[in-house]
């Protein structure tokens, strides 16, 4: 998706010039393009589709030291710090956290993105698409796609909290929006994907590599049925989460556990879905922080929250937990994600290894060409083991599934050799609740310090009522830890609050 990924720094903004009426200006052009004249071909609706897949930059760079990724890797209880981060101890976090301000407005406006396009294919559909008619389908799919994704992570972080938006809004009247209902937002994502899938083509060509297919449209509408049937206890979810999952095709493990974090080796076999970074040598600025579409911009995935880069984080860098540490020792995964030391607590390796940093700013920060994993397919055989043993399915098919991530974890040593850890585990096992802790432990380890997973899974069951956060080990480096059952959401913004009293704001906020 190299080509796309030039597209991202080129995408207009669309505005509609303001010109004074009287006779020496109301013939002059406006400066640029608007509305009116866009959206009229291919080349328009594809770039618009691009700037919505461009707003998912926001979410992984370093925009002058305000990154986001703590949001949904400090929760859990596989990464800890030393700094000052409330989600990581959950104290002193509020409605006024600025980083939680940005997820919720990042979040919104690729919605709007996706909207507007939505909008326009419904609008322009007929006579923008004359030269390639496909791409009108395509274009939908990936909308709807790209909006379904960012409300199942709407729902991870507000919760119901969060309102639901499905058009554009265009009127002052639409633009207070209340809260979402119970589990809205999955729901429409849901729906939203089947869609798609329906849309979407099989595959892309090498030069829109890394743009969402039919398989990534099944992955992640599997993914989100099995998280709305684990807290409504809807066995029917686990059933057509397994339907979606097994109308993937062509989809593999890689040979190697360590290929996915490996920028020589991105949209591969094992990918759904992946935050496209890039390397725009000398242009590539990691200090910017602002909503512009400028060639000169940052689209590399900052780091250095695990390398302490730039040093003046001081104490805010993540460090893998020292019960982490001790639970994936002799586990040759653990080559691909932690290195420990001791001293300076500077452990994890992943996506850093193959030293795939942004050749402009080596110096300064730890922004890296690599892309984030955001969907691949051994998360999709983790959740498909547990849509099985959730529906009452064959416990050995879902424990063959397990196997399958274990096997390939042992042929991935570093130095080429057959590890016997993790050993293969027994398909015999008829006791649900024990192959559940198992798949909830492989996912912890192979999906490790990637895009939350390991929080989303602890939140969805404490929320299904099969654990009780309020007295877990997160193994937590501050000592003034204290998880409260509010803590389950995290505030919406208080500007937004206040703003719109349509919102209802989180218990405990």
């Amino acid at each position: 998706m190299k080509n796309i990924k030039i597209l991202f720094g080129l995408i207009l903004i669309v505005t509609l010039s303001i010109v004074s009426c009287d006779e020496a200006t109301v013939e002059v052009d406006p400066i640029g393009d608007t509305e009116a004249g866009f959206f009229q071909n291919e080349e328009q609706m594809t770039m618009a589709v691009m700037g919505i897949y461009q707003k998912v930059t926001f979410f992984h760079t370093f925009r002058g030291g305000n990154w986001l990724s703590g949001i949904w890797l400090l929760p859990g209880d596989n990464l800890t710090t030393e700094g000052d981060h409330g989600y990581e101890n959950f104290v002193g976090i509020n409605a006024q956290d600025g980083k939680l301000g940005d997820f919720y407005r990042y979040a919104y406006q690729l919605i709007a993105r996706a909207n507007t396009v939505l909008q326009k294919i419904e609008e322009n559909g007929d006579f923008a698409y004359s030269l390639e008619p496909e791409l009108k389908d395509f274009h939908r799919g990936e909308a709807l796609f790209l909006r379904s994704w960012m409300n199942f992570r709407l729902w991870n972080v507000y919760g119901s909290a969060a309102p639901l938006i499905n058009e554009r809004i265009t009127n002052l009247d639409d633009a207070y929006p209340a809260s979402s209902q119970g589990t809205e937002l999955l729901d429409q994502a849901i729906s939203d994907l089947a869609e798609a899938a329906t849309l979407l083509p099989d595959s892309w060509d090498g030069g829109n590599k890394g743009r969402v297919t039919k398989n990534s449209a099944l992955a992640l509408q599997g993914k989100i049925l099995v998280f709305r049937g684990t807290v409504s206890n809807s066995t029917s979810d686990f059933s057509d989460a397994l339907t979606a999952f097994n109308a993937i095709t062509g989809a593999d493990l890689m040979p190697n556990y360590g290929d996915n974090f490996d920028a020589a080796k991105e949209n591969n076999i094992e990918s759904f879905f992946e935050f496209q970074a890039n390397n725009q040598a000398q242009v590539n600025n990691p200090y910017l922080d602002n909503d512009a579409f400028s060639v000169v911009g940052d689209i590399g995935a900052y780091l250095g929250f695990y390398s302490k880069t730039p040093g003046w984080i001081g104490s805010n860098f993540y460090f893998a937990s020292p019960e982490f540490v001790a639970l994936v020792e002799g586990d040759p995964r653990a080559e691909y994600s932690i290195k420990v030391d001791a001293e300076k607590k500077i452990n994890v390796v992943k996506y850093l290894r193959d030293g795939n940093r942004v050749d402009s700013w080596p110096q300064w920060t730890e922004v890296h060409r690599t892309n984030i994993r955001i969907l691949r397919y051994a998360d999709v055989l983790l959740l498909k083991a547990e849509a099985i043993i959730r529906s009452g399915g064959n416990a050995a098919d879902a424990i063959a599934l397990i196997n399958q991530i274990r096997e390939r974890a042992r042929n991935s040593t570093t130095d080429g050799t057959m590890s016997e850890i993790p050993a293969d585990l027994d398909v015999a096992e008829t006791d649900s609740d024990l192959i559940l802790e198992w798949i909830y432990n492989e996912r912890r380890i192979e999906l490790a310090f990637e895009e939350g997973h390991r929080w989303y899974d602890l939140r969805r069951r404490h929320l299904a009522g099969e654990i009780d956060l309020t007295n877990f080990d997160f193994n937590s480096a501050k000592p003034d830890f204290k998880f409260e059952a509010h803590n389950i959401y995290f505030p919406l913004p208080s500007n937004e609050v206040i703003q719109n009293k349509n919102l209802v704001q989180n218990t405990g906020y």
